[in-house]
């Protein structure tokens, strides 16, 4: 039986909002010094939550920013970084050894660092100057990007860079709501989905822009971390170079489509699929009200948008695979 944890998840990412005036204060503090580049750094879905931010970073602002797996950025030494760059962490169990040590790489460094994870007390929380909790039953990565957009955002204004910062906010507030209504709204199609793809052997997950991080990490940390099944990713624009041909009328395919500039990339992958597989599941966030949002804003929430679908698409596959979300074969059981 799938339950509806609507209640709760509204909740969880009232909690990201309601800890704006803290982040605030530290992003504040944060620029009075020189801040030259961001550094986001993180493992799996901890880092993939932040590639939305990089992209935001990359197409609104000229600040420099770099996406990093924590074990990456502690070894190779990035020529960039330096006591100037903000670094920001995340790791939900705040106690990922990679992002420990790349958050004590940082302050050693004397970069000003800004960390994400369920509770305090925690390793990556003792390693960092802000610390922000998000320990959630339900909803932890779209309260995270809540929590990580208000940083950006605000980092961005500070810089002279955000002049709309107040309506970008102001449609940020509505999410709670209308997050839980995306979900309500695809409830019905994400159980026909799972009944009809949970005996499926592989997925292949397409995205690009702005959904890419969670194009990733559906692929790895739903799929076959939590599901056991094989997937791959595969961003838009290289699909045509590669991953084509594979696909065969039974080849699973999930492609993401958001509201951003890369739009027209995941339009060509659906040409071609619709005439090669009869397996193609599109997720289009436009199909999605977002009451309060004003059009040239909703491509920025598009990550929220396709979360709250996909988290509903998991429970009913763990639902109708009997294969629970939270069982792992290797993750915190063995050595590695």
């Amino acid at each position: 039986m799938v339950v509806n944890d609507n209640k709760i998840y509204m909740n969880v990412l009232q909690n990201g909002l309601d800890q704006g005036e803290e982040i605030n204060k530290a992003v504040d503090e944060i620029c009075n010094r020189n801040i030259e580049n961001v550094f986001l750094v993180g493992c799996g879905g901890s880092l993939a939550v932040m590639y939305a931010c990089n992209y935001i970073l990359d197409t609104r602002s000229n600040i420099p920013s770099y996406a990093f797996n924590a074990s990456e950025f502690n070894v190779i030494n990035h020529k960039q970084f330096s006591e100037n760059s903000l670094v920001i962490l995340s790791s939900y169990t705040g106690s990922t050894k990679e992002t420990v040590e790349a958050a004590k790489i940082a302050r050693k460094a004397g970069a000003p660092t800004i960390g994400f994870m369920g509770k305090l007390g925690t390793p990556l929380a003792e390693n960092v100057d802000f610390a922000f909790a998000n320990d959630a039953a339900t909803g932890v990565t779209d309260s995270k990007l809540i929590m990580l957009y208000q940083v950006i955002f605000r980092l961005m204004q500070n810089k002279g860079q955000c002049e709309d910062y107040d309506e970008i906010i102001k449609a940020l507030k509505t999410l709670p709501t209308n997050l839980v209504k995306v979900k309500e709204k695809y409830e019905k199609t994400a159980e026909e989905f799972a009944i009809k793809y949970k005996d499926e052997d592989y997925f292949m997950t397409i995205g690009a822009g702005i959904l890419w991080g969670e194009t990733y990490s559906y692929a790895t940390c739903i799929i076959e971390e939590m599901q056991w099944i094989k997937a791959r990713s595969v961003h838009a624009g290289e699909f045509f170079h590669g991953s084509f041909e594979i696909v065969t009328r039974d080849t699973n395919v999930l492609l993401f489509r958001g509201e951003d500039e890369t739009r027209p990339l995941c339009d060509r992958v659906e040409r071609f699929c619709n005439k090669y597989t009869d397996k193609l599941t599109i997720i289009d966030t436009k199909d999605f009200p977002l009451e309060g949002v004003n059009e040239e804003y909703r491509g920025l929430f598009s990550p929220l948008v396709l979360s709250a679908a996909l988290d509903r698409v998991s429970k009913h596959l763990e639902d109708k695979r009997n294969h629970s979300l939270k069982i792992r074969r290797y993750m915190g059981i063995v050595e590695y």
